[in-house]
């Protein structure tokens, strides 16, 4: 059952009478954007709608984050959402974020329970506009690649086999969901403060998946260690495993979901020099997926038995520069790659590769307002778009 807005609004009201020592604490954040893309884009590829990829204004998200803080040592934690829904309407209503925590004395060990950020890697850390220097997400977070979570593995979906599913055609689901929230229990762990610290969850199933409770419930863990070797290196080492097929119109086909199953392993890393920052993150990706075909409307005989196994691996570098003379300002460049292993059938690729080039700046206007410029060019392999998929945006993001 999905927490209803009437409750999180009683619990935030009624906080201060409950507890003596409660110290609330309210955020608001809103995006206003200008969007123009070329006439291949679509929201599975770029994030921008393929119906509105003419020079567009638009309200893209507002947000209000509470913390109640009932004492040194626990807090409530929220986050409500509306944005647009695949950069359509601007309906979709979500708590991203709702959370108890408890933190040690010494803030040693910590415990977490509800929905908090997926721990694995670092970009998932920055979820909100303000903590990112570029709009686009990276292709990892993005971009859907031919595995779906209600019918697993099939070649060319969504953009030349188009397969509706209980009323939905499928499109795939990128790599890591872009939402970086997951549902479970978080224990962390500094291990050497400011030097070492160690994050383990228990999740409801993968990190693809976009809902956080399915039927049948999914399991995963994920996991992250982050080190900081010098004052300005940190590096990171995340793995991430979970059962990810939901039940659908189709799913009876299949004896058993829960052995369809995705595992990542990454590193992240920052590096400053300067004026200069380099960050970025590699992971590798692996699918143990049934195979669906498009002609029969149906899984391979064998799939039970044997599994498809599916690799690809991602990887992104940014690099910022925040120059002297302009306080507040920033320039940024990304690379961003998608490169996908060969499928057990035909020994191709079971998706096309990608590169992205993305260029970037920023300028916090006050304290409260940031407006960010994004240019980007994106070439698919074995697709002949050349420069369908580039993009062009603006954004102003208001903060208190």
């Amino acid at each position: 059952m999905k927490p209803r807005p009437f409750l999180i609004s009683f619990i935030l009201l009624n906080a201060g009478i409950l507890f003596s020592q409660t110290d609330v604490q309210f955020n608001v954040l809103g995006d206003l954007g200008f969007s123009i893309a070329g006439d291949k884009s679509h929201y599975y590829y770029n994030e921008i709608d393929q119906d509105h990829t003419a020079a567009r204004i638009k309200l893209s998200q507002l947000n209000l984050i509470a913390k109640i803080n009932f004492d040194e040592q626990w807090s409530f934690n929220t986050r409500l959402l509306l944005e647009r829904d695949k950069d359509l309407s601007f309906d979709k209503f979500q708590i991203p974020q709702l959370n108890l925590q408890w933190l040690s004395k010494q803030r040693k060990i910590g415990l977490t329970a509800g929905i908090f950020t997926n721990p694995f890697g670092s970009f998932n850390e920055k979820q909100l506009s303000t903590e990112r220097d570029f709009i686009g997400l990276p292709l990892a977070y993005a971009f859907y690649v031919n595995i779906s979570d209600k019918i697993g593995f099939m070649e060319g979906m969504g953009d030349v086999n188009k397969t509706a599913i209980d009323g939905s055609v499928q499109w795939g689901s990128s790599i890591i969901y872009y939402g970086g929230y997951s549902a479970g229990t978080l224990f962390s762990w500094n291990i050497i403060p400011a030097k070492i610290n160690w994050k383990i969850a228990l999740v409801t199933g993968a990190s693809n998946l976009q809902k956080r409770f399915n039927d049948p419930l999914n399991i995963g863990l994920v996991s992250r260690l982050k080190t900081q070797p010098t004052y300005f290196w940190e590096q990171g080492f995340s793995v991430s495993h979970g059962s990810f097929l939901r039940n659908s119109e189709v799913s009876n086909q299949l004896n058993n979901l829960g052995q369809f199953r995705q595992t990542i392993i990454g590193t992240d890393y920052k590096l400053g020099y300067g004026f200069f920052e380099f960050s970025g993150e590699i992971m590798w990706a692996h699918y143990s997926a049934p195979v669906f075909i498009f002609e029969d409307n149906s899984f391979e005989s064998a799939t039970d038995q044997h599994p498809q196994r599916l690799n690809n691996v991602a990887a992104y570098l940014d690099v910022k520069y925040e120059p002297p003379f302009l306080q507040g300002s920033y320039f940024a460049y990304r690379i961003d790659g998608l490169a996908f292993g060969e499928n057990d059938n035909d020994n191709e690729p079971w998706d096309n590769d990608v590169l992205r080039h993305s260029i970037a700046m920023g300028y916090h206007i006050t304290q409260n307002f940031l407006i960010r410029v994004m240019a980007s060019t994106q070439h698919v392999e074995t697709k002949k778009w050349g420069q369908g998929q580039r993009t062009f945006q603006v954004m102003l993001t208001g903060h208190y």
